[in-house]
């Protein structure tokens, strides 16, 4: 009895090692991940668009090398991002990965070994300026559309896509003015401080009897899945083509950052677990440094130093900043407006 179940499970192996790549990724893959990894919607979705088409038919032992890396250059010449095709080829060496470890592929077998991901040029950080972010707003403004209403709080809260695309009324709290993300990127609760002009937007908002979510999205029971599309005809018409929607939470930082709130204050409302991260936005602060360097200086100077009619760059380039109107020693006044120093009386 027990040889017979021994021979049992060998054929059952050997069985189930011919699986295709479709049925082990619906099978054994997704089954194992999704009470393990918090994004597994992704990998399913990678899987289901980009592998299956191509390999879902395939036996993964039977899948080669040569293969892998003619896939992977089909996905860039189709106008692919480098970015993306590595993202998708994470996956698939991912799931291989886990064939191995479960025995379905021979270990130092998988069809991804050796294929290496596109080389990332790093690309500039892109910031609106306040007139782009002003003419985004107004056009945003103008639509009642969900993705519209979605971007404007983006844009006003500096939250992350899916922690607003995937928020719930629940988690709305206006006297509070928090919005509440359960299980955040760092695995922990966060609140999202809403101003005035947010909870404008929420209360714009129409709430459906029995639907939990802000975006509810076109399949039933789920939310907003996405806002691309919208985004990307919105951004050409406003001659915005190289701006990100996650460009619009660097914008949120940046305008933190110029009007002189602390990068400590900064790395709350972005919700950042390592202050680390909040740091690529140090060098925003340097104009604020500069003015009030250029201050002292022009404080201490003499009479002879003076440029009454030079303006200071570092200032106009501040907004909503306030100087308070002092006499110096001189007996010349700091105002604010387009000159640094101007003669009292």
């Amino acid at each position: 009895m027990r040889r017979h179940n021994s021979i049992s499970k060998i054929q059952t192996k050997a069985q189930d090692s011919h699986l295709t790549l479709d049925a082990f990724v619906s099978q054994i893959y997704l089954p194992n991940i999704k009470v393990r990894k918090r994004s597994w919607q992704i990998d399913e979705r990678i899987a289901r668009q980009y592998l299956s088409p191509v390999f879902g038919h395939r036996v993964l032992s039977e899948i080669n090398r040569c293969e892998v890396e003619d896939w992977l250059n089909s996905l860039l010449e189709s106008g692919l991002a480098p970015s993306s095709c590595n993202r998708f080829l994470a996956v698939f060496k991912t799931i291989c990965s886990f064939a191995e470890t479960r025995g379905f592929l021979e270990s130092g077998k998988s069809p991804c070994n050796g294929v290496s991901s596109f080389k990332i040029h790093k690309q500039r950080e892109r910031y609106l300026s306040q007139d782009e972010a002003r003419r985004l707003m107004e056009r945003l403004e103008q639509s009642d559309r969900p993705e519209a209403l979605a971007l404007r709080l983006l844009l006003l809260t500096g939250a992350r896509k899916n922690e607003i695309l995937k928020a719930r009324w629940e988690n709305v709290n206006l006297e509070q003015r928090l919005l509440t993300v359960p299980l955040s990127k760092s695995g922990k609760p966060r609140h999202i401080v809403l101003s005035d002009a947010a909870i404008a937007v929420i209360k714009s908002i129409p709430q459906k009897a029995g639907i939990p979510w802000l975006f509810p999205g076109h399949a039933e029971g789920k939310p907003l899945s996405d806002v691309y599309l919208f985004w990307k005809k919105l951004r050409a018409e406003l001659g915005l083509k190289d701006v990100r929607v996650h460009d619009l939470r660097h914008t949120f930082a940046s305008f933190l950052v110029n009007s002189g709130h602390s990068l400590y204050e900064v790395q709350k409302m972005l919700g950042h677990a390592d202050p680390r991260t909040t740091m690529r936005y140090a060098h925003l602060g340097q104009a604020s440094l500069l003015a009030a360097a250029e201050f002292v200086g022009n404080f201490l100077a003499t009479n002879e130093d003076l440029d009454l009619g030079k303006t200071c760059p570092y200032r106009q380039n501040l907004p909503n900043q306030r100087i308070l109107s002092r006499k110096n020693a001189h007996g010349l006044r700091v105002q604010p407006g387009k000159t640094c120093l101007s003669v009292n009386g």
